[in-house]
């Protein structure tokens, strides 16, 4: 033995963790080995942790490896269930999406840190409790389209006649439901209409079944958050992000207390106008004078429920936020006010609780006594009825508050408290005036209220402009960073609120529109041979449709039909020629492959040009096929730009709904065009949404019968990442145990006891594939401030035995923008991201011509206008997660990143420019194995450059022990 070989310090003990992503990569195949060669050494069949039984050594320093398995929080539904209920459960699923989708737009708001990380309080700040409102609204809209199926199609239109002489009953309904010919119109509405209140509380079921494993855990975990620091930022690194923030069983109650007050403000409406006749209302009759005289008990029943909704609304408002006391010293302080300024945020969370419940039981008790007092003699056996008053306009006013609360949330990006109270009362001025014009049948009128609210959006629309770059740039006050860096710039709350809108509605008409078809089919015609002659249309006052799900219908095909002419557009554009994009620089341990040896022989470039990207020309066979991967793989990478203007058409669309009088013209003039071309949209649009039911209800029948996991399972895995804190019946938030077990099985290895006080500390490498480096990111954030427990190591931090390597992340392209707050590129700490373009052949021309040096780069120089030193200097902030690897003026961070261009989910996190680039590295667009294919979002491991990434990481590892 050499001196210079005895005198070398030990190698620490370093375990390397891998951590799949979206496609659920199994254990064996992460370790690569064989299934019967791996064993489970922790956790569950919802997470565990695998190793390989002969525990082989890769001798690249690593000592250890396990692969961590987290996909089956996310993806099962329905679990040992039998299929038939498995299908239940899974389109309870279904119509779990917009709720997730308003989850997601409670984060991709600007969220300032938090005044204390060590306490479960937790300030929501600008527009979370309108958020919140907005989610009541949108389980409001549930509930009317359930009531519109429970009540309206079956309970009153399916039963014609009264008590004594109901003799007709749908021919579709099930003989099972004859015996309520044997209740009155009110008693049959009433106790039908327990049914919409069933389904809610059985999705709140399905959602909070999937989350109540975790709550345990996270509480333990939320302990552990933040108590070595004080600071509250980043947003993951707060005991309040993965506890307090959530919605708890105060927004559940109210929102179950909301359902029943609809139910019940709807019944009695509809009981409150005995003799009313508003079919064709407002159109051709004025509901004002269609409804006719009015009963005072029922009137005093509307009266309640309307007070209780208005005390839900005031409740998730308040549950909103549970922000810390503001500090006054003792002595000004009364001595009550000093004794509640010391309470804890859990015995304010008690006194909203009560106040929840309270609400609860004053819907159920309402409801309940309704209930009974349709049984009993007052009621009117004789009423006859084949309309259902209180649906008329019910889901056309919930849709405009839901449209309109989306709008308001464009001004959230600015910091003037003035301009956003004014454009709260401008908005509410605007919804007012088109409300109105919907229980008007006089068109000038209905016109003039139209043009007003028109006006005030769009002075709305004006407020809510900003020309700063960063309107929260004041030191400490926010890490979202400049607008152009984040989604929409800054306004991702306002279009992910109007697509949640959408798909409710969509899921609300496709319900109801499938249904009524159903119900109101006529009994088939005789047939001569092969032929039959089609019936006519049955007339409205014989089965009359919900007409604001016809008209949605009508809105779907013509948003559809944008859409498709824009991609159509755009598609054509991308694909008219192929370009040479830039390309990561590959290293190699020896020579490379000739088809990758430079950029050029691979199809691509090193540097972009004046012209970039420039036309491939006459590229052989392979360079070909590579150059189409990366071309399909930037069509998905166009999504931002995309999801824009389908929520500009929704809003322009459900501002013409909400408008009878704009509707109904614009179906004049299609009228008087063609005859019979608004009636004959209307069918196919009608027609074109059952069939869409009827596809998706198969669908999700048809993967309930061959697998538990849940419909959309890759949709899950991205939307429930974050808490459940926008709505209540939101999807189980598997990050709430993901992060906790990989936070603990990382501790538990860092915290191990040595042998030897003088040997080197162990460390981790967290090794993690698309979603699982969103995961590990949030993991290392969590664990910040964290000390390894040992002597005089006390001031060793668990994050500098720490080390990162991510390949195939969205990390800087997608969750950056759309959440920066949680991970922007001040959180990450990292340069800023541009936003793609739908039209250019690369979507990131702006941001590669920013990055690299050269003729191209001055076009965009106002875009983009931080140089590559100013940006360096700034990403290194002491609370980002790079710093927390190690970043900094003497050195790099422990984080390499490997990304392709054929990868259609995996970005660069630092640069497209490889040059002076601390963390990317670029992969092979070869996949690993005997035949040639090109490698997109998997095959990265086994590559050799996630191996010499990976001895990058373990030589910092040790440089650092």
């Amino acid at each position: 033995m050499t001196d210079a070989q005895s005198t070398a310090p030990p190698s620490p003990l370093i375990l390397d963790i891998r951590v799949h992503g979206v496609s659920n990569t199994p254990p064996a195949e992460m370790l690569e080995s064989e299934p019967d060669a791996i064993e489970r050494v922790d956790g569950d069949a919802l997470g565990s942790f695998w190793a390989r039984k002969d525990r082989a050594v890769s001798g690249d320093g690593i000592t250890s490896t396990h692969a961590f398995s987290w996909g089956a929080q996310t993806r099962t539904g329905g679990g040992a269930l039998a299929a038939v209920g498995r299908a239940f459960v899974h389109v309870g699923w279904f119509l779990l999406l917009p709720y997730a989708l308003v989850n997601l737009a409670y984060w991709t708001r600007e969220i300032r840190p938090q005044p204390d990380g060590t306490t479960r309080a937790w300030h929501g700040d600008i527009g979370s409790g309108t958020v919140r409102v907005f989610g009541l609204v949108l389980t409001l809209i549930a509930v009317a389209a359930f009531c519109s199926v429970a009540i309206d199609l079956v309970a009153v239109q399916c039963f014609r006649g009264s008590i004594d002489e109901a003799d007709r009953v749908c021919a579709a309904l099930p003989a099972i439901f004859d015996g309520l010919r044997e209740f009155d119109v009110d008693s049959r509405a009433a106790l039908l209409g327990l049914i919409p209140v069933l389904i809610i509380l059985v999705l709140y079921s399905i959602a909070r079944r999937g989350r109540v494993r975790f709550e345990a855990r996270i509480e333990k975990f939320g302990e552990q958050i933040g108590s070595q620091e004080d600071a509250g930022r980043p947003l993951l690194a707060t005991r309040g992000f993965w506890s307090a923030a959530r919605s708890r069983d105060t927004s559940e109650w109210l929102h179950v207390a909301g359902s029943f007050l609809l139910v019940l403000f709807l019944l009695a409406w509809d009981a409150a106008f005995p003799e009313a006749d508003c079919l064709g209302a407002p159109l051709t009759k004025d509901l004002a004078t269609c409804l006719g005289p009015i009963d005072g008990m029922s009137m005093a029943f509307v009266v309640v429920a309307g007070v209780g909704l208005v005390l839900v609304v005031i409740g998730v408002i308040i549950a909103s936020s549970t922000p810390p006391q503001a500090a006054q010293t003792a002595k000004t302080m009364n001595p009550v006010l000093l004794a509640q300024r010391n309470q804890t945020p859990d015995k304010r969370n008690a006194r909203k609780r009560i106040f929840a419940l309270s609400c609860l039981g004053y819907a159920v008790v309402g409801y309940l006594v309704w209930l009974v007092l349709t049984f009993l003699p007052p009621t009117d056996p004789s009423k006859v009825a084949d309309q259902f008053t209180g649906l008329i306009t019910a889901p056309l006013v919930l849709m405009s508050v839901a449209l309109f609360l989306a709008l308001y949330a464009l001004s959230w990006r600015l910091r003037s408290t003035w301009r956003r109270r004014t454009s709260a009362i401008v908005l509410t001025l605007g919804a007012a005036a088109l409300l109105t014009s919907q229980v008007l049948s006089d068109s000038s009128l209905q016109w003039t209220l139209t043009a007003v609210a028109v006006a005030f959006v769009l002075l709305h629309l004006l407020i809510s402009r900003t020309s700063q770059p960063n309107p929260g740039v004041a030191e400490g006050e926010s890490d979202a960073g400049e607008l152009r860096f984040r989604a929409w710039r800054g306004q991702g709350a306002a279009v992910v609120m109007l697509l949640s809108l959408f798909v409710s509605m969509a899921l609300s008409s496709l319900l109801v529109l499938g249904v009524a078809s159903w119900l109101g089919a006529p009994a088939p015609p005789e047939t001569d041979r092969i032929w039959r002659e089609p019936g006519d249309p049955l007339p409205v006052t014989e089965w009359n449709v919900p007409d604001a799900y016809e008209r949605f219908a009508v809105l779907l095909l013509a948003v559809v039909v944008g859409i498709v002419v824009l991609l159509i557009f755009a598609i054509g554009i991308n694909l008219a020629k192929l370009v040479r994009l830039t390309l990561p620089e590959l290293r190699w341990r020896g020579s490379a492959p000739d088809d990758e040896a430079d950029a050029r022989v691979g199809g691509g470039v090193d540097a972009p040009g004046a012209r970039y990207p420039e036309p491939l020309d006459d590229p052989d066979e392979r360079v070909r096929i590579r150059a189409l991967a990366r071309r399909s793989s930037h069509l998905l990478h166009r999504g931002e730009p995309l999801f824009a203007w389908i929520a500009a058409f929704a809003a322009v669309g459900f501002f013409a709904l909400s408008s009878s009088i704009a509707f109904d013209e614009a179906k004049l003039i299609l009228g008087g065009w063609a005859p019979g071309l608004p009636a004959g949209l209307r069918t196919t649009a009608t027609s074109v949404l059952v069939a869409l039911a009827v596809v998706a209800a198969a669908a999700v029948v048809a993967n309930a019968a061959s697998s538990a996991d849940r419909p959309l399972g890759v949709f899950w895995d991205v939307v429930a990442f974050f808490p459940r804190a926008g709505h209540p019946f939101a999807p189980p938030c598997f990050a709430e145990r993901a992060v906790p077990e990989l936070a603990e099985h990382t501790r538990r290895f860092l915290r191990q006891p040595r042998a030897d006080a003088a040997a080197p500390l162990p460390a981790v490498m967290l090794t993690a594939h698309s979603m699982g480096s969103t995961i590990s990111a949030a993991t290392i954030l969590a664990l910040r401030g964290e000390t390894v427990v040992e002597g005089d190591l006390l001031s060793t931090r668990l994050t500098e035995r720490m080390a990162l390597l991510s390949y195939g992340s969205q990390l800087r392209a997608y969750f950056s923008r759309y959440f920066p707050s949680v991970f922007g590129y001040q959180v990450l700490g990292v340069p800023g991201l541009t936003a793609p373009s739908l039209w250019r052949r690369d979507p990131w021309k702006t941001q590669v011509l920013a990055e690299f040096p050269g003729p191209g780069a001055a076009a965009d120089e106002e875009s983009v206008r931080a140089s590559k030193a100013e940006v360096h200097a700034a990403a290194y902030r002491d609370e980002s997660l790079t710093a927390l690897l190690g970043a900094g003026a003497k050195g790099d961070p422990r984080w390499r990143n490997l990304w392709r261009r054929t990868d259609f989910l995996g970005f660069p996190v630092f640069s497209y420019h490889s040059v002076r680039n601390p963390v990317d590295r670029g992969a092979t667009e070869a996949a690993p194995g005997y035949q040639w294919t090109v490698a997109k979002h998997s095959a990265y491991l086994g590559t050799e450059q996630i191996e010499l990434a990976r001895a990058e990481l373990v030589t910092a590892l040790r440089a650092g022990q």
